[in-house]
């Protein structure tokens, strides 16, 4: 098995993984929830403390996942168009009538090309990384999360 197939599937079931244990931390936030209504009616079954805590077993397989994402960006696992084209281009020059003699490529701009293809997939995930941890240091994941309970809880009339 390549390196290529081996990440995507640890990333693939990493990804399962991560799925059902947030499933599983939903879950069990309502039905705590629920034996709290059951108590008092007036209860919140969404709290900031109840998410983090449901979090906290998942944020070690998220980080995981990031590191395994990341990996697969820099040390040059192409896609398999990227390694078709790089085995048809060596193909071409070993070949008669290559195309260095017809000065149609230039030695290196394929891989030229991936490089920067690659700088700019990390400085875009690092850019998105930067954004999103601003926005949780200014408070508006508080909002987001405040207005998704506000929507459960009023108008779909979940908890």
């Amino acid at each position: 098995m390549n390196k290529k197939k081996m990440l995507l599937t640890a990333q693939s079931a990493l990804c399962v993984i991560i799925a059902v244990m947030l499933i599983a931390a939903v879950l069990g936030i309502c039905r705590e929830g629920l034996i709290l209504k059951a108590a008092d009616p007036l209860s919140r079954i969404y709290t900031r403390e109840k998410a983090a805590a449901a979090l906290r077993p998942v944020l070690p397989l998220l980080v995981l996942s990031l590191i395994l994402m990341v990996s697969g960006i820099f040390p040059g696992i192409r896609g398999e168009k990227a390694a078709k084209l790089l085995q048809h281009k060596s193909a071409v020059e070993k070949g008669p009538g290559n195309l260095k003699e017809n000065g149609a490529a230039q030695p290196g701009a394929e891989k030229r090309k991936y490089v920067r293809l690659h700088a700019l997939r990390g400085a875009l995930l690092l850019l998105a990384v930067g954004l999103i941890a601003a926005g949780v240091m200014n408070g508006s994941a508080r909002d987001v999360f405040s207005k998704a309970v506000k929507i459960c809880s009023e108008c779909i009339g979940l908890g």
